[in-house]
C-alpha cells in the first residue's frame, strides 16, 4: 500500500518452495512468483560430491490469459529455464554459476554470472556476485496489450517501459559480514546498471549504486532479569550512475533482552529521498523529501503456550499515490504490527497478525487512507506425516479520494493445505484457495446510481463500492512427488 517499488512477497506453492535454496544467490535471480500460471514443468535438484545442481524448465500461460479472447496473443505462453551449479571449496566456502532465461514470442531475457562465498574465519564471511543480462523487449504495441499485472512485475524484463528494443548491462553485489554474540557488522555494495534486467528474478529498480553498513554491539550482563542490551546503527546511500544522490538513510535503535525470550526496544529513522520527473512524470524538476520515523517494539514468549509481539511507529512519509495530475507530497504516517501466537494443544499452533497503516494530511489532519489487515494461520499436526494448514486473511482499505488515487476495497481470502509428508522428497499436497471481494459488476450503459462508470453497450467492468462480497477466485490443486533412491 502506497509503495514506490514492488513489494517482495514470499513464494507459497510447494513445487517452488521445495529445494529453493539450490537457486539462491546474493542477487535474487530466481523469484518464482514471476511464473504466475504454470501448466507443465520439470525440476531437477541434487548433490553429487562437492557439487550441488539445480535446474528447471516450466511454462507460464499468464501472458496469453491477460488479453482479450480475440487478441492474437491469446493462448500464448512464456517459457522459463533456470540452471544453477554450486561447488564446495573448503570449509563452508563455495563457488557458483547461474543462468536464467525467459522466452516469450520475439522477446527474451537472459542472465548469467558467477558468485562466491568465503568463510574467512569463525565470525567473518564475504560474498560476491557478478552477472550480466541481455534483454530483447516486446514491441510496445504488444506490451501495452498485456495487463500490468503481468508486465508490471517484470514478466519480459521491460517493466520500466523502455522504448528501446534491446537492453544489456551488468550487476554486482559484494558483502562483508561479521556475526557474534556481541559485535555484529555488515558492509554491502550493490550496483545495478541502467540496462540490467532479470525477468525471472526480483529487481526493485535499475541504474543504482548503493553502499550500506550496519553495526551493533550487545552488552551482556547476564543478570537475573536482564540478559543483554545494546545499540544498533545503520546507514546507506543510493546514487544513480550519473552521480545524482537518490536516497540517504540513517537508522538507530536500542534493544533490551530479558529472561523468558522477552525483548523491548525503540527505534529512530531519518532519510532523504529524491524523486525525479523520470520517476513521476507529473514533476517538472527533481524534488527532495526529508522524512523521519520513531517507534517502539516488543516481543515475549515468557509463557510458552503464548507468544506476543508488537511494533508501533509514527512520523512522516511520502504519499506516492496522490490524485491524478497531482505531485507526491509529504504526509503523516502511523503504523502498527501486532502478533499473537497460541499453542493450546501440542499439535495445534495458531498465528494471528494485525497490521494497521494510516496516512494523514499534515495540514488538515484528514485521513488520506487507512489500511487494516487481519490474518490467522492455523496448523494442526495429526501425525508425524499428516498435517492440515488453514489461513484466513481480511484486508480493508478506507481511502479519501481528495488526497489519494488508491481506491477503497475489501478482500477476504481463505487457503487450505493438507500435507502427507513421508520424507522431503516423497509428499502429497491437497489444497484449496478461495477469494472474495466487495466487487460489483457494472454493465454498459453505466448506471449512475450504482456508482458505475459510463460504459458502452455490451461492455462490463468491476468496481469496489461498499457492497457485499462476491467470490471472484477459487481453485483446487493436487501435487505428488516421490523420491527414488539409487
Amino acid at each position: 500500500m502506497n509503495q514506490r517499488f514492488e513489494v517482495f512477497f514470499p513464494e507459497k506453492r510447494p513445487f517452488f518452495i521445495e529445494n529453493a535454496s539450490y537457486f539462491a544467490t546474493p542477487i535474487n535471480l530466481v523469484f518464482s512468483r514471476r511464473i504466475a500460471d504454470p501448466q507443465f514443468g520439470v525440476r531437477l535438484t541434487g548433490k553429487a560430491g562437492p557439487y550441488a545442481i539445480g535446474a528447471f524448465v516450466i511454462d507460464d500461460e499468464a501472458p496469453g490469459e491477460s488479453v482479450a479472447d480475440a487478441d492474437p496473443l491469446t493462448d500464448t505462453r512464456a517459457l522459463f529455464a533456470i540452471f544453477r551449479v554450486n561447488r564446495d571449496i573448503g570449509k563452508q566456502s563455495t563457488l557458483g554459476f547461474i543462468f536464467t532465461d525467459r522466452e516469450y514470442r520475439d522477446s527474451h531475457n537472459r542472465v548469467g554470472g558467477v558468485d562466491a562465498r568465503f568463510k574467512l574465519s569463525e565470525n567473518w564471511v564475504a560474498t560476491a556476485q557478478a552477472v550480466s543480462s541481455s534483454t530483447r523487449c516486446l514491441p510496445l504495441a504488444e506490451r501495452f496489450r498485456i495487463s500490468a499485472g503481468v508486465l508490471g512485475s517484470a514478466s519480459d524484463g521491460c517493466f520500466f517501459r523502455d522504448t528501446q528494443e534491446t537492453l544489456a548491462g551488468p550487476a554486482y553485489d559484494v558483502q562483508l559480514e561479521r556475526s557474534g554474540r556481541q559485535f555484529n557488522y555488515e558492509l554491502e555494495y550493490n550496483d545495478r546498471s541502467d540496462g540490467f534486467r532479470t525477468a525471472p528474478g526480483f529487481l526493485s529498480r535499475p541504474d543504482i549504486r548503493r553502499v550500506g553498513q550496519e553495526v551493533g554491539y550487545g552488552f551482556r550482563p547476564e543478570g537475573k532479569w536482564l540478559i543483554s542490551w545494546g545499540p544498533f546503527f545503520g546507514t546507506e546511500a543510493v546514487w544513480d550512475h550519473s552521480g545524482l544522490r537518490l536516497d540517504l538513510t540513517q537508522d538507530s535503535s536500542i534493544i533490551f533482552e530479558f529472561v523468558g525470550q522477552t525483548e523491548i526496544g525503540a527505534l529512530y529513522n531519518w532519510d532523504r529521498e529524491r524523486l525525479r520527473p523520470k520517476d513521476f512524470p507529473v514533476l517538472l524538476n527533481n524534488k527532495d523529501f526529508s522524512r523521519h520515523r520513531t517507534g517502539v517494539f516488543f516481543s515475549s514468549s515468557y509463557y510458552s503456550p503464548v507468544s506476543v509481539r508488537g511494533t508501533y511507529t509514527w512520523g512522516t512519509r511520502i504519499n506516492f499515490s496522490p490524485p491524478a495530475g497531482q505531485e507526491p507530497f509529504l504526509a503523516n504516517i502511523t503504523t502498527a504490527d501486532l502478533g499473537l501466537t497460541l499453542r493450546p494443544l501440542t499439535p495445534l499452533r495458531i498465528d494471528n497478525t494485525y497490521i494497521f497503516f494510516r496516512l494523514k494530511d499534515r495540514f488538515s489532519d484528514a485521513n488520506i487512507f487507512n489500511n487494516h489487515i487481519i490474518r490467522s494461520k492455523w496448523n494442526y499436526q495429526f501425525t508425524r506425516e499428516l498435517s492440515l494448514r488453514a489461513i484466513f486473511q481480511y484486508d480493508a482499505t478506507l481511502a479519501n479520494p481528495v488526497f489519494t488515487s488508491i481506491g477503497a476495497r475489501k478482500n477476504f481470502n481463505a487457503d487450505f493445505l493438507l500435507t502427507y509428508l513421508v520424507n522431503p522428497g516423497t509428499v502429497l499436497y491437497l489444497g484449496y484457495n478461495g477469494n472474495a471481494q466487495n466487487l460489483f459488476l457494472c454493465e454498459g450503459p453505466g448506471v449512475a446510481a450504482a456508482g458505475c462508470p459510463s460504459l458502452p453497450a455490451g461492455q462490463s467492468a468491476f468496481i469496489h463500492p461498499r457492497r457485499r462480497f462476491i467470490n471472484d477466485a477459487g481453485g483446487v490443486f493436487v501435487k505428488f512427488s516421490y523420491l527414488f533412491r539409487f
